[in-house]
This record gives C-alpha cells, sequence and structure tokens, in this order.
C-alpha cells in the first residue's frame, strides 16, 4: 500500500496540526528523507526524529546525540531508541532497538528498523530514547526523552 502525500506545501514546509497536546507532522510531497530532526540541549545535543523513507514509504525512529563543541569535553551515548505510535487513545511501542555499541567521543547514531505507517492509517508516530553523557572522569548523566511531536501520513 502506497502513502498518499499531501498536497505540495513549499520546498522545505511541512503542515503541522495540534491535537492532544503533541504536534502532528504531515510531510509534503517534496520531503527529503529525513523529516527533521527535533533537538534540544546546549553543551550535548540530543535530537529525535521519525525518519520517512520515500523510496520505500517506511517509518523508522532515529535518534543522535551530540557533544557540542565549545562546551565540555563529553562522551556520548544513545540506545533504547522506540519507534511508538498513537492511536487516539495510547502509546504503543511498535518497534524498539537497544543499540549498546558502547561510549563515542563526540556523537552516536541509533535507530529501529522500519514499519509501514499504513498498517495503522489512522495512528501517528513518534519517537523515544535515552541519551547519556559523562564528562572525562566524571558519573554519567542519562535522560529518556521524546519530542513533543508526532510524524504522519495520509494513507490510501
Amino acid at each position: 500500500m502506497r502513502l498518499r502525500q499531501l498536497g505540495r506545501i513549499g520546498t522545505a514546509g511541512a503542515l503541522t496540526v495540534a491535537a492532544a497536546g503533541v504536534s502532528i507532522v504531515f510531510t509534503p510531497s517534496v520531503a527529503s528523507a529525513e523529516s527533521g530532526w527535533e533537538c534540544y540541549g546546549k553543551q550535548v545535543r540530543r535530537c529525535a526524529t521519525v525518519w520517512w523513507d520515500r523510496e520505500t514509504d517506511t517509518y523508522w525512529a532515529r535518534a543522535k546525540i551530540t557533544d557540542v563543541a565549545g562546551g565540555g569535553n563529553y562522551t556520548v551515548k544513545v540506545n533504547d531508541v522506540k519507534l511508538l505510535r498513537f492511536n487516539g487513545t495510547e502509546t504503543l511501542t511498535v518497534k524498539s532497538a537497544q543499540d549498546d555499541d558502547g561510549w563515542h567521543g563526540t556523537e552516536d547514531l541509533a535507530g529501529t528498523s522500519s514499519v509501514n505507517p499504513c498498517r495503522w492509517p489512522k495512528n501517528s508516530f513518534q519517537v523515544q530514547a535515552r541519551f547519556s553523557w559523562k564528562e572525562k572522569g566524571g558519573t554519567a548523566s542519562t535522560k529518556t526523552w521524546r519530542p513533543a511531536m508526532g510524524w504522519g501520513h495520509m494513507c490510501d
């Protein structure tokens, strides 16, 4: 089943609809394969997105953490990445990936395997991941986070 994209909204834009306290982004037909990262953090940048692969019409969750230049000197890791779907009543895990490949000097990236979002045509999707960082010789800080944003498509 193919995804039916909304009409063109702009070369880099997306239509955002607020529902149940979460913004839902409908990706326009001219969007890149990357749906856009939602990020926060100054010295350690934590980012997550629901990635849309246009060629296969699938979604997958992606997360990354980066030690920002000019801040502290942190090692970083991201794991326990989840692709979640909201069915109007509850949020459920569709895919997850542990990605326990250890600490990295500057950046770590992790993601789930893909799903066909039209399997659940009336649902929106979110990403959640566990981010960890530590200064050399220090103790690790860990935060599980998901953007207050959902991604969705209109399916045939």
